[in-house]
């Protein structure tokens, strides 16, 4: 019988979806990271190819993060757990920022108004068919709907 880890690893390996969940993470705690001030002007946008690509509202905040950049990385790899963010690039863009108490109350990001291909579920309903415990199964269908969701986005873009 196979462990819930290998069981994991190998579905994040087939998705190829390990290092960048871990990328991802950033978007979870930007805020306690680079601190409210900052996040009230940017927000970051997408991970890829270890890269974090972040969104700022206006070039002088944009300038300020350049000179932060080397600092902002570290911790935020510090965070993460591992140097997955080689580098920062930052681009102007409209933030949609609430401080975290108020957060709970936020609008769905744009992304997950995407609806999810059929043969995409079917997939991931597929490879969670051997899992029993179904509160694992719910989460990892919860995650991997919101991975196809993102990626669709992103493609958009």
């Amino acid at each position: 019988m196979e462990t819930i880890k290998s069981i994991l690893d190998d579905l994040f390996r087939k998705r190829k979806l390990e290092s960048n969940l871990r990328g991802y993470q950033v978007f979870g705690f930007w805020e306690d990271v680079v601190g409210v001030r900052i996040a009230r002007h940017s927000q970051p946008k997408r991970f890829r190819d270890r890269i974090l690509w972040v969104i700022v509202d206006n070039s002088v905040w944009m300038q300020q993060l350049k000179f932060l950049e080397e600092r902002i990385k570290e911790k935020l790899n510090q965070a993460i757990g591992s140097p997955m963010i080689a580098k920062i690039r930052f681009q102007i863009g409209e933030i949609n920022w609430l401080p975290k108490e108020e957060s709970g109350n936020a609008v769905s990001p744009e992304w997950r108004k995407i609806a999810i291909n059929e043969r995409v579920q079917k997939n991931i309903e597929k490879e969670l068919a051997g899992l029993n415990d179904e509160g694992l199964k719910e989460r990892l269908r919860s995650l991997f709907q919101k991975n196809s969701q993102f990626l669709d986005y992103q493609e958009k873009e």
